[in-house]
């Protein structure tokens, strides 16, 4: 036998488990805490097969290293949509129409308007397409904001103040809850109830919209405010949707990070496709009722320790592929300028930025979402809870909420103009 030859392939197996044992040197354990203290000696190491420091957008970084942001890190694991919504995402193919001109879609039945996969991403229009699928029902035909609570947050004092409220949204079209997939006529996409439940010198105080189908977005969204003062509703200008949620820094238009249909922002593009650590398994209570009153009530957010609005320790962050679709918003928007990170293959959306008309960073957004299965049984991805961090102000109204999807027995009638007014007064 050759000696030489057998000295070789020793040199080349002890080079391959030399190569190997580097490769798991480099790779993070799951449970690490990436923060300030080790950034610059995590940020080359591997997880997953990624670099971690590739992983983490310039703003995060930036939140990392100079304002006190920590992320723990966990394996990513795979979320199944519910097959009703994939099907009739299938077989609406080759039905739904996009127009270049107009930037327009029409012959949507139920699903994703566009299958990811089928979305080219050197067309022009990729990020309308994917901001038309974050418009479709992803959470169920009715999404039922329980227990739903916006904390005001100082980044020097910490807890302000904290509004209870309760939240009901109600799809009219491409309802998959065993029902009829459309309900009404067509003409309404959905219907949105928010109403004040403390502290008292709120409680009461509400709005109800609705958004029309018109993919034009010509025809303004009709939103009702109810006054205490006068004990009536007043009917709000069609500007309502770039307006603050209450005394928030969070817009209705921030509602789902985007909840405007792409053709009512003046452009909107896809100008990357990465992968970022994200929240997509938040524990499943968000808001405790029994702990009312402490920073316990609010277990997924960090109020404890300075700068309060962060997600909590604990918390874990995973690495999931995303979609990075930036948006211009028309005029009279606060914003010039909004950048969303959006899951690849549904759209759900976990991190957000916001600019100022002068293109200067102004919000940063990090939802934190977890798998949820309705009533019905349905699947879904909901967002339970949200930080909409004003780095201007260094000031949030974060808000959790014991979502849940497809609530049962809940009718077109009960999220409604007349069901604001009896729960308002």
């Amino acid at each position: 036998m050759n000696i030489g030859y057998l000295k070789k392939i020793s040199q080349a197996v002890l080079l391959c488990w030399a190569v190997v044992g580097s490769a798991h040197a480099d790779e993070l354990p799951a449970g690490t805490v990436i923060s300030k203290a080790n950034f610059d000696a995590v940020k080359d190491k591997q997880f997953e097969g990624k670099r971690v420091g590739d992983m983490i957008p310039e703003r995060l970084e930036w939140m990392i290293k100079e304002r006190g942001l920590t992320m723990k890190i966990r394996h990513s694991e795979k979320i199944e949509m519910d097959s009703k919504y994939m099907e009739a995402t299938q077989q609406g193919k080759g039905k739904v129409k996009f127009d270049p001109a107009t930037r327009q879609v029409s012959g949507w039945t139920a699903g994703m308007f566009f299958d990811p996969q089928d979305i080219d991403p050197n067309d022009p229009h990729a990020g309308d397409k994917l901001i038309w699928n974050l418009r479709s029902p992803t959470y169920g035909a009715t999404m039922d904001l329980r227990d739903i609570s916006f904390v005001f947050i100082d980044g020097e004092e910490g807890v302000e103040r904290v509004q209870r409220w309760w939240s009901r949204r109600y799809y009219m079209e491409g309802r998959l809850d065993g029902g009829p997939v459309q309900e009404g006529d067509g003409d309404i996409m959905q219907k949105t109830l928010l109403v004040a439940q403390s502290p008292q010198d709120i409680k009461g105080l509400g709005t109800f919209s609705i958004r029309y189908n018109d993919p034009s977005s010509a025809k303004p969204d009709d939103t009702w405010a109810y006054l205490k003062s006068v004990r009536r509703a007043r009917r709000l200008t069609g500007s309502a949707w770039m307006d603050p949620i209450g005394g928030t820094v969070q817009l209705y238009d921030d509602w789902d990070i985007w909840d405007a249909i792409p053709t009512k922002y003046k452009s909107t593009k896809l100008v990357d496709t990465r992968w970022v650590f994200a929240i997509a398994h938040s524990p499943e209570l968000s808001v405790d009722k029994s702990k009312e009153g402490s920073h316990a009530e609010f277990p997924s957010v960090g109020l404890g320790e300075k700068p309060f609005y962060y997600p909590a320790k604990h918390i874990e962050w995973e690495p999931r592929e995303v979609y990075v679709i930036e948006g211009t918003p028309p005029e009279g928007h606060p914003y010039s300028k909004k950048v969303v990170y959006m899951e690849k293959d549904w759209p759900r959306p976990y991190l957000g930025e916001a600019y100022d008309q002068n293109g200067k960073f102004w919000k940063f957004f990090i939802f934190q979402n977890r798998p949820d299965i309705g009533d019905d049984g349905y699947k879904a991805v909901m967002p339970v809870v949200g930080h909409v961090i004003d780095y201007k102000a260094n000031f949030s109204t974060t808000w959790s909420s014991n979502m849940k999807s497809n609530p049962a027995g809940v009718e077109e009638n009960d999220v409604s103009l007349k069901q604001l007014l009896k729960i308002a007064r």
